[in-house]
Protein backbone atom coordinates (compact mmCIF):
# COMPACT_ATOMS: atom_id res chain seq x y z
CA UNK A 1 0.00 0.00 0.00
CA UNK A 2 0.93 3.81 -0.65
CA UNK A 3 1.36 5.68 1.77
CA UNK A 4 -0.43 9.20 2.24
CA UNK A 5 2.31 11.10 1.95
CA UNK A 6 3.65 9.77 -0.74
CA UNK A 7 0.11 10.13 -2.96
CA UNK A 8 0.66 13.92 -1.48
CA UNK A 9 4.27 14.74 -2.84
CA UNK A 10 2.81 13.81 -6.58
CA UNK A 11 0.09 15.32 -5.96
CA UNK A 12 0.87 19.19 -7.34
CA UNK A 13 2.68 18.34 -10.06
CA UNK A 14 -0.13 16.22 -11.26
CA UNK A 15 -2.44 19.14 -10.83
CA UNK A 16 0.01 21.71 -12.27
CA UNK A 17 -0.06 19.39 -15.40
CA UNK A 18 -4.13 20.05 -15.74
CA UNK A 19 -3.94 23.28 -15.13
CA UNK A 20 -2.05 23.06 -18.88
CA UNK A 21 1.03 24.45 -17.36
CA UNK A 22 4.31 23.94 -18.84
CA UNK A 23 6.19 21.79 -16.19
CA UNK A 24 8.78 19.49 -16.60
CA UNK A 25 9.73 15.68 -15.21
CA UNK A 26 12.82 16.39 -12.93
CA UNK A 27 13.49 13.21 -11.65
CA UNK A 28 15.10 11.82 -14.53
CA UNK A 29 14.42 7.94 -14.65
CA UNK A 30 13.71 7.46 -10.95
CA UNK A 31 11.69 4.29 -10.88
CA UNK A 32 10.81 5.21 -6.85
CA UNK A 33 9.55 8.59 -8.55
CA UNK A 34 7.99 7.17 -11.83
CA UNK A 35 6.08 4.55 -9.19
CA UNK A 36 4.78 7.38 -6.54
CA UNK A 37 3.44 9.56 -9.88
CA UNK A 38 1.91 6.56 -11.62
CA UNK A 39 0.26 5.37 -8.27
CA UNK A 40 -0.75 8.79 -7.24
CA UNK A 41 -2.81 9.28 -10.66
CA UNK A 42 -3.99 5.60 -10.38
CA UNK A 43 -5.33 6.58 -7.11
CA UNK A 44 -7.28 10.03 -7.93
CA UNK A 45 -8.40 8.63 -11.47
CA UNK A 46 -6.90 11.04 -13.73
CA UNK A 47 -4.37 8.71 -15.91
CA UNK A 48 -6.88 9.20 -19.15
CA UNK A 49 -6.98 13.63 -18.14
CA UNK A 50 -3.03 13.51 -18.04
CA UNK A 51 -3.00 11.29 -21.57
CA UNK A 52 -4.96 13.98 -23.10
CA UNK A 53 -3.08 16.55 -21.41
CA UNK A 54 0.24 14.76 -22.82
CA UNK A 55 -0.77 14.38 -26.17
CA UNK A 56 -1.28 18.11 -26.22
CA UNK A 57 1.89 19.08 -25.04
CA UNK A 58 5.09 20.18 -27.19
CA UNK A 59 7.55 18.61 -24.63
CA UNK A 60 6.22 15.31 -24.27
CA UNK A 61 9.43 13.78 -25.37
CA UNK A 62 11.00 15.30 -21.74
CA UNK A 63 8.79 12.88 -20.08
CA UNK A 64 9.62 9.18 -18.68
CA UNK A 65 8.43 6.63 -21.33
CA UNK A 66 6.87 4.57 -18.30
CA UNK A 67 4.39 7.74 -17.64
CA UNK A 68 2.98 8.22 -21.13
CA UNK A 69 2.88 4.19 -22.12
CA UNK A 70 0.76 3.74 -18.86
CA UNK A 71 -1.53 6.75 -19.51
CA UNK A 72 -2.23 6.14 -22.74
CA UNK A 73 -3.26 2.24 -21.96
CA UNK A 74 -5.17 3.87 -19.44
CA UNK A 75 -7.18 5.69 -21.53
CA UNK A 76 -7.52 3.09 -24.78
CA UNK A 77 -8.90 1.00 -21.83
CA UNK A 78 -11.43 3.24 -20.55
CA UNK A 79 -12.42 4.28 -24.11
CA UNK A 80 -13.26 0.36 -24.81
CA UNK A 81 -14.57 0.23 -21.34
CA UNK A 82 -16.93 3.21 -22.12
CA UNK A 83 -18.92 1.39 -24.70
CA UNK A 84 -20.25 -1.39 -22.98
CA UNK A 85 -20.88 1.27 -19.74
CA UNK A 86 -23.19 3.61 -22.10
CA UNK A 87 -24.84 0.57 -23.57
CA UNK A 88 -25.83 -1.18 -20.08
CA UNK A 89 -26.66 2.44 -18.18
CA UNK A 90 -28.77 2.91 -20.99
CA UNK A 91 -30.78 -0.58 -20.62
CA UNK A 92 -30.46 -0.54 -17.41
CA UNK A 93 -32.42 3.16 -17.03
CA UNK A 94 -34.71 2.29 -19.93
CA UNK A 95 -36.13 -0.96 -18.06
CA UNK A 96 -36.41 0.52 -15.10
CA UNK A 97 -38.22 3.84 -16.41
CA UNK A 98 -40.81 0.89 -18.34
CA UNK A 99 -41.41 -0.55 -14.59
CA UNK A 100 -42.16 3.07 -13.43
CA UNK A 101 -38.69 3.89 -11.67
CA UNK A 102 -37.72 7.18 -13.25
CA UNK A 103 -34.23 7.14 -11.92
CA UNK A 104 -31.78 10.02 -11.77
CA UNK A 105 -28.08 9.21 -13.08
CA UNK A 106 -25.76 10.99 -10.92
CA UNK A 107 -21.85 11.56 -10.30
CA UNK A 108 -19.24 10.57 -12.54
CA UNK A 109 -21.80 9.06 -15.23
CA UNK A 110 -23.56 11.95 -15.78
CA UNK A 111 -20.88 14.57 -15.60
CA UNK A 112 -18.61 11.90 -18.11
CA UNK A 113 -21.49 12.61 -20.75
CA UNK A 114 -22.53 16.45 -19.56
CA UNK A 115 -19.16 18.04 -19.12
CA UNK A 116 -16.49 16.55 -20.04
CA UNK A 117 -15.20 16.36 -23.52
CA UNK A 118 -14.71 12.87 -23.55
CA UNK A 119 -16.52 10.62 -22.00
CA UNK A 120 -13.88 8.31 -21.33
CA UNK A 121 -11.79 11.27 -19.53
CA UNK A 122 -14.38 10.22 -16.61
CA UNK A 123 -13.33 6.80 -15.12
CA UNK A 124 -16.05 4.83 -12.74
CA UNK A 125 -16.25 1.58 -11.50
CA UNK A 126 -20.23 1.88 -11.27
CA UNK A 127 -22.77 4.09 -12.28
CA UNK A 128 -24.93 5.92 -9.44
CA UNK A 129 -28.86 6.25 -9.80
CA UNK A 130 -31.33 8.20 -7.31
CA UNK A 131 -35.07 6.65 -7.43
CA UNK A 132 -37.80 7.44 -5.08
CA UNK A 133 -37.91 5.79 -1.45
CA UNK A 134 -41.27 4.20 -2.64
CA UNK A 135 -40.07 2.88 -6.16
CA UNK A 136 -37.73 0.62 -4.24
CA UNK A 137 -38.92 -2.51 -4.43
CA UNK A 138 -40.03 -2.04 -8.19
CA UNK A 139 -36.60 -1.29 -8.57
CA UNK A 140 -35.35 -4.49 -6.88
CA UNK A 141 -37.40 -6.59 -9.32
CA UNK A 142 -36.56 -5.04 -12.47
CA UNK A 143 -32.94 -5.19 -11.75
CA UNK A 144 -33.40 -9.05 -10.60
CA UNK A 145 -34.71 -9.30 -14.05
CA UNK A 146 -31.68 -8.18 -15.48
CA UNK A 147 -29.73 -10.78 -13.70
CA UNK A 148 -28.23 -8.33 -11.10
CA UNK A 149 -27.67 -9.69 -7.70
CA UNK A 150 -27.66 -7.64 -4.88
CA UNK A 151 -24.05 -7.02 -2.99
CA UNK A 152 -24.04 -7.93 1.18
CA UNK A 153 -24.36 -4.65 3.45
CA UNK A 154 -25.31 -3.32 5.78
CA UNK A 155 -29.21 -2.95 5.67
CA UNK A 156 -31.87 -1.13 7.85
CA UNK A 157 -34.34 1.85 7.82
CA UNK A 158 -31.55 4.19 8.77
CA UNK A 159 -27.43 2.33 8.29
CA UNK A 160 -27.75 2.77 4.75
CA UNK A 161 -29.76 4.35 1.65
CA UNK A 162 -28.03 2.35 -1.06
CA UNK A 163 -27.44 -0.90 -2.09
CA UNK A 164 -25.04 -2.25 -5.14
CA UNK A 165 -26.41 -4.28 -7.86
CA UNK A 166 -23.97 -6.90 -9.78
CA UNK A 167 -24.12 -8.39 -13.36
CA UNK A 168 -21.16 -10.74 -14.91
CA UNK A 169 -21.39 -10.91 -18.15
CA UNK A 170 -20.67 -14.07 -20.56
CA UNK A 171 -17.37 -12.09 -21.80
CA UNK A 172 -15.74 -11.71 -18.30
CA UNK A 173 -16.99 -7.67 -18.52
CA UNK A 174 -18.77 -7.03 -14.92
CA UNK A 175 -20.95 -4.10 -14.38
CA UNK A 176 -22.22 -2.04 -11.25
CA UNK A 177 -24.88 -0.07 -10.12
CA UNK A 178 -24.97 1.72 -6.86
CA UNK A 179 -28.78 2.65 -6.43
CA UNK A 180 -29.57 5.53 -3.80
CA UNK A 181 -32.84 6.34 -2.30
CA UNK A 182 -31.50 9.61 -0.04
CA UNK A 183 -27.98 11.39 -1.52
CA UNK A 184 -26.11 10.62 1.34
CA UNK A 185 -25.60 7.69 4.07
CA UNK A 186 -24.75 10.59 6.68
CA UNK A 187 -27.71 11.30 8.98
CA UNK A 188 -26.49 15.10 8.55
CA UNK A 189 -26.46 15.31 4.88
CA UNK A 190 -29.13 12.69 3.64
CA UNK A 191 -32.05 14.92 4.10
CA UNK A 192 -30.31 17.95 2.19
CA UNK A 193 -31.68 17.08 -1.49
CA UNK A 194 -34.65 14.51 -1.28
CA UNK A 195 -35.21 12.76 -4.77
CA UNK A 196 -38.25 15.10 -5.02
CA UNK A 197 -37.01 18.50 -5.54
CA UNK A 198 -34.19 17.00 -7.22
CA UNK A 199 -36.40 14.90 -10.06
CA UNK A 200 -38.18 18.56 -10.20
CA UNK A 201 -35.25 20.42 -11.60
CA UNK A 202 -33.69 17.67 -13.54
CA UNK A 203 -32.22 17.86 -17.45
CA UNK A 204 -32.31 15.23 -19.66
CA UNK A 205 -29.17 13.08 -20.19
CA UNK A 206 -29.61 12.05 -23.98
CA UNK A 207 -26.83 10.09 -24.05
CA UNK A 208 -28.19 7.45 -21.72
CA UNK A 209 -31.29 7.36 -23.78
CA UNK A 210 -34.66 8.99 -23.69
CA UNK A 211 -35.39 7.86 -20.31
CA UNK A 212 -32.41 9.24 -18.32
CA UNK A 213 -32.20 12.07 -16.60
CA UNK A 214 -29.17 13.77 -14.61
CA UNK A 215 -29.09 16.74 -12.04
CA UNK A 216 -29.33 20.32 -13.13
CA UNK A 217 -25.89 22.07 -12.93
CA UNK A 218 -26.41 23.86 -10.04
CA UNK A 219 -27.90 20.46 -7.62
CA UNK A 220 -24.88 18.72 -9.57
CA UNK A 221 -22.48 20.91 -7.95
CA UNK A 222 -23.98 20.61 -4.79
CA UNK A 223 -24.06 16.97 -4.53
CA UNK A 224 -19.81 16.89 -5.75
CA UNK A 225 -19.59 19.34 -2.78
CA UNK A 226 -21.47 16.79 -0.22
CA UNK A 227 -19.81 13.70 -1.96
CA UNK A 228 -16.46 15.31 -1.38
CA UNK A 229 -17.10 16.41 2.55
CA UNK A 230 -18.71 12.24 2.77
CA UNK A 231 -15.26 10.96 1.99
CA UNK A 232 -13.10 13.25 4.70
CA UNK A 233 -13.13 10.48 7.38
CA UNK A 234 -13.79 7.37 5.15
CA UNK A 235 -11.20 6.18 2.84
CA UNK A 236 -11.44 5.53 -0.66
CA UNK A 237 -10.50 1.85 -2.04
CA UNK A 238 -8.62 1.63 -5.87
CA UNK A 239 -7.50 -1.77 -6.17
CA UNK A 240 -3.70 -2.57 -6.37
CA UNK A 241 -3.03 0.96 -4.61
CA UNK A 242 -4.35 1.04 -1.28
CA UNK A 243 -7.14 2.73 0.62
CA UNK A 244 -6.08 6.72 1.12
CA UNK A 245 -8.03 9.46 2.81
CA UNK A 246 -8.57 12.77 1.37
CA UNK A 247 -9.61 14.36 -1.77
CA UNK A 248 -9.53 12.72 -5.00
CA UNK A 249 -8.28 15.01 -7.60
CA UNK A 250 -10.91 13.60 -10.01
CA UNK A 251 -14.01 14.75 -7.31
CA UNK A 252 -12.07 17.73 -7.26
CA UNK A 253 -12.30 18.03 -11.29
CA UNK A 254 -16.03 17.53 -11.06
CA UNK A 255 -16.27 20.58 -9.09
CA UNK A 256 -14.07 22.44 -11.29
CA UNK A 257 -16.00 21.75 -14.35
CA UNK A 258 -19.27 22.09 -13.11
CA UNK A 259 -18.22 25.74 -11.62
CA UNK A 260 -16.05 26.66 -14.53
CA UNK A 261 -19.12 25.81 -16.90
CA UNK A 262 -21.73 27.68 -14.78
CA UNK A 263 -22.83 31.30 -15.82
CA UNK A 264 -22.93 34.20 -13.09
CA UNK A 265 -26.83 33.38 -11.95
CA UNK A 266 -26.12 30.12 -11.34
CA UNK A 267 -23.07 30.25 -9.20
CA UNK A 268 -24.87 32.90 -7.09
CA UNK A 269 -27.74 30.51 -7.01
CA UNK A 270 -25.66 27.80 -6.12
CA UNK A 271 -24.16 30.02 -3.17
CA UNK A 272 -27.58 30.94 -1.96
CA UNK A 273 -28.70 27.31 -1.66
CA UNK A 274 -25.92 25.80 0.19
CA UNK A 275 -26.79 28.73 2.50
CA UNK A 276 -30.18 27.53 2.79
CA UNK A 277 -29.27 23.85 3.53
CA UNK A 278 -26.42 24.65 5.92
CA UNK A 279 -23.81 23.14 3.83
CA UNK A 280 -21.95 26.23 3.39
CA UNK A 281 -18.70 25.10 5.27
CA UNK A 282 -18.57 21.96 2.94
CA UNK A 283 -19.26 24.00 -0.33
CA UNK A 284 -16.83 26.69 0.36
CA UNK A 285 -14.09 24.24 1.39
CA UNK A 286 -14.49 22.68 -1.88
CA UNK A 287 -14.47 25.32 -3.97
CA UNK A 288 -11.34 26.60 -2.16
CA UNK A 289 -9.68 23.15 -2.60
CA UNK A 290 -10.75 23.50 -6.50
CA UNK A 291 -9.61 26.84 -6.69
CA UNK A 292 -6.16 25.23 -5.09
CA UNK A 293 -5.57 22.62 -7.39
CA UNK A 294 -6.90 23.95 -11.13
CA UNK A 295 -7.46 27.38 -10.47
CA UNK A 296 -11.02 27.44 -10.60
CA UNK A 297 -12.53 30.86 -11.38
CA UNK A 298 -14.45 30.75 -8.26
CA UNK A 299 -16.50 34.01 -8.27
CA UNK A 300 -15.85 36.48 -5.31
CA UNK A 301 -19.42 37.18 -4.83
CA UNK A 302 -20.15 33.63 -4.22
CA UNK A 303 -17.12 33.08 -1.69
CA UNK A 304 -18.53 36.24 0.47
CA UNK A 305 -22.17 34.68 0.93
CA UNK A 306 -20.02 31.23 1.77
CA UNK A 307 -17.70 33.37 4.13
CA UNK A 308 -20.62 35.77 5.62
CA UNK A 309 -21.30 34.91 9.67
CA UNK A 310 -23.86 33.06 10.74
CA UNK A 311 -23.97 29.95 13.12
CA UNK A 312 -22.11 26.88 12.73
CA UNK A 313 -23.52 24.07 10.48
CA UNK A 314 -24.00 20.78 11.90
CA UNK A 315 -22.08 19.96 8.66
CA UNK A 316 -19.11 21.34 10.35
CA UNK A 317 -18.00 18.22 12.20
CA UNK A 318 -16.78 16.77 8.69
CA UNK A 319 -14.29 18.64 9.23
CA UNK A 320 -12.99 18.47 13.02
CA UNK A 321 -12.89 15.72 15.58
CA UNK A 322 -12.68 12.86 12.90
CA UNK A 323 -14.91 9.99 12.61
CA UNK A 324 -16.26 9.97 16.00
CA UNK A 325 -17.29 13.67 16.02
CA UNK A 326 -18.90 12.77 12.39
CA UNK A 327 -21.03 9.74 13.89
CA UNK A 328 -21.82 12.06 16.82
CA UNK A 329 -23.21 14.24 14.34
CA UNK A 330 -24.95 11.40 12.52
CA UNK A 331 -26.69 10.15 15.99
CA UNK A 332 -27.98 14.04 17.12
CA UNK A 333 -29.38 14.60 13.69
CA UNK A 334 -32.42 12.31 14.78
CA UNK A 335 -35.92 13.57 15.57
CA UNK A 336 -36.42 11.02 18.12
CA UNK A 337 -34.78 8.79 20.49
CA UNK A 338 -36.47 5.53 18.83
CA UNK A 339 -34.74 6.46 15.91
CA UNK A 340 -31.21 6.92 17.42
CA UNK A 341 -31.50 3.71 18.98
CA UNK A 342 -32.42 1.97 15.55
CA UNK A 343 -29.36 3.24 13.87
CA UNK A 344 -27.15 2.15 16.70
CA UNK A 345 -28.85 -1.32 16.50
CA UNK A 346 -28.50 -1.64 12.59
CA UNK A 347 -24.87 -0.40 12.33
CA UNK A 348 -24.34 -2.84 15.87
CA UNK A 349 -25.74 -6.01 14.36
CA UNK A 350 -26.07 -6.21 10.75
CA UNK A 351 -27.51 -9.53 8.99
CA UNK A 352 -25.55 -12.42 9.00
CA UNK A 353 -24.89 -12.59 5.72
CA UNK A 354 -23.12 -9.61 6.05
CA UNK A 355 -21.01 -10.48 8.79
CA UNK A 356 -20.11 -13.96 7.15
CA UNK A 357 -19.18 -12.06 4.63
CA UNK A 358 -16.85 -9.65 6.21
CA UNK A 359 -15.18 -12.34 8.10
CA UNK A 360 -15.27 -15.27 5.83
CA UNK A 361 -12.31 -17.09 7.72
CA UNK A 362 -14.41 -17.48 10.82
CA UNK A 363 -16.99 -19.46 9.73
CA UNK A 364 -17.34 -21.30 12.64
CA UNK A 365 -17.28 -18.77 14.77
CA UNK A 366 -20.13 -18.15 17.05
CA UNK A 367 -22.27 -15.10 15.29
CA UNK A 368 -22.00 -12.93 18.68
CA UNK A 369 -18.32 -13.19 18.89
CA UNK A 370 -17.89 -11.50 15.51
CA UNK A 371 -20.57 -8.68 16.59
CA UNK A 372 -18.18 -8.35 19.89
CA UNK A 373 -15.59 -8.17 16.96
CA UNK A 374 -17.14 -5.82 14.91
CA UNK A 375 -17.73 -3.36 17.97
CA UNK A 376 -14.14 -3.47 18.84
CA UNK A 377 -12.96 -2.44 15.29
CA UNK A 378 -15.02 0.01 14.65
CA UNK A 379 -13.96 1.55 18.33
CA UNK A 380 -10.01 1.25 16.83
CA UNK A 381 -10.73 2.86 13.84
CA UNK A 382 -13.29 6.16 15.50
CA UNK A 383 -9.71 6.77 17.89
CA UNK A 384 -7.36 6.73 15.31
CA UNK A 385 -9.28 8.80 13.22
Amino acid sequence: MVHRSEYYSSDPLICAILRHEAVQWTSSDDAAAIRQFLDAARYHGVLPLLDAEFRRRSDIDAWPREILATCHKAMLAYVAQEMTQRTESAKVVGALADAGVQSLVLKGTALAYSHYPEPALRPRSDTDLLIAPNTREQAERTLAALGYTKSEGVEGEFASYQATWSRETGSGVSHHFDVHWRINNSQMLAKTMTYDELSTRAVPLLALGAHARALAPVDALLFACIHLAGHVNAPYFVPNVGQQEGDRLIWLYDIHLLYSQMSDAEREEFAALATAKKIRAICRRALIRTKECFGTPVAQRAVEILEAPGPIEPSDRYFSGGRGRQMLGDFLAFDSWRDRGRWLAEHAFPPESYMRGKYPAATRTPLPILYVRRLFGGVRAVIKS
